[in-house]
């Protein structure tokens, strides 16, 4: 009989939309909430702004989350198609480590990136495993704005990307840093219980970082497009889907199905063995999901 697990306190009231909720909250209960958190690594966990750089280091800039502006911003389709002629939506996460993530909520993969300079000026290189390469010529760049320009099969293509010019002092607590989406590479050979439980824990602590990472950004609103779907968010509550409903894109994460049967049980027990502490006086329902997801991270 198909069944679904929930973690819950009162009544589960679904999220539709993904707000984090009414922030018209008493002065007084917010007051009295304190935001807690312990996975975030580092002694200072604050964010930088990279719109408060005076003297300009391209690396300073462009080490953020890129953001396509909209599609009237691109010259021609073919730079939202990919090797195999599918359809992606461009955004960039850099790293000052070298580290770059490519379209992280769809055809995500991870890779290093290198400035350059050329007679038309300064080019941003991306190197992917399997020695696929692509190269931009940086047109502009500002903390909120990034313009790119690359050559395409016929024409020359441009690109324009957005940022909130907000970046994490310590990059190793970004949810999209490559170290935080290793669970998420289907690996080349079936892995034994150990490994995929490891891969499930790092799966919590990625949707711990991802919520935290939300809540210091100031998010109007939660977008869990293209990420790989096992979770179903509620207010004050947790779910997984039917067993025979989990999503391809969490199978995509394991060797096979079978085992991806098996991350899926691990999480299940997880919810129906312990009691979760849900956290009161938040000012918002992203408060309470993150702090259930740290606890399940260190109950794994």
């Amino acid at each position: 009989m198909p069944y679904r697990i929930y973690c819950f306190v009162a009544l589960l009231i679904f999220c539709g939309c993904y707000s984090p909720g009414n922030r018209s909250s008493s002065k007084r209960s917010k007051e009295a909430f304190i935001f807690k958190e312990t996975i975030a690594t580092g002694k200072d966990t604050a964010m930088n702004s990279a719109a408060g750089f005076h003297k300009i280091n391209i690396s300073d800039i462009l080490c953020q989350h890129w953001e396509l502006a909209g599609m009237d911003d691109i010259s021609s389709i073919e730079l939202v198609m990919d090797e195999k002629n599918l359809r992606i939506c461009p955004e960039l996460a850099l790293f000052k480590d070298s580290g770059v993530v490519e379209d992280p909520r769809s055809h995500f993969r991870t890779g290093k990136w290198r400035l350059r300079t050329s007679e038309q000026g300064v080019v941003l290189m991306l190197s992917f495993d399997g020695k696929k390469q692509k190269e931009y010529l940086i047109q502009n760049i500002g903390a909120h704005r990034l313009s790119l320009a690359c050559k395409g099969k016929k024409d020359s293509l441009y690109i324009s990307l957005t940022s909130d010019a907000l970046n994490h002092q310590n990059m190793y607590n970004d949810p999209f840093h490559p170290v935080n989406n290793q669970w998420r590479i289907k690996p080349a050979y079936a892995e034994n219980d150990s490994a995929i439980k490891q891969r499930v824990k790092q799966c919590i602590r990625f949707y711990a970082l991802y919520y935290r990472d939300n809540i210091k950004r100031n998010k109007a609103n939660i977008s869990f497009l293209g990420l790989p779907h096992i979770f179903e968010w509620y207010r004050r509550g947790i779910g997984l889907p039917d067993r025979d409903k989990i999503d391809d894109s969490w199978i995509s994460c394991f060797y096979n199905k079978e085992q991806a049967v098996k991350g899926y049980d691990i999480l299940r027990d997880l919810i129906v063995q312990y009691e979760f502490v849900w956290p009161e006086n938040a000012p918002a329902w992203v408060y309470e999901t993150h702090s259930v997801l740290e606890q399940m991270y260190h109950k794994l």
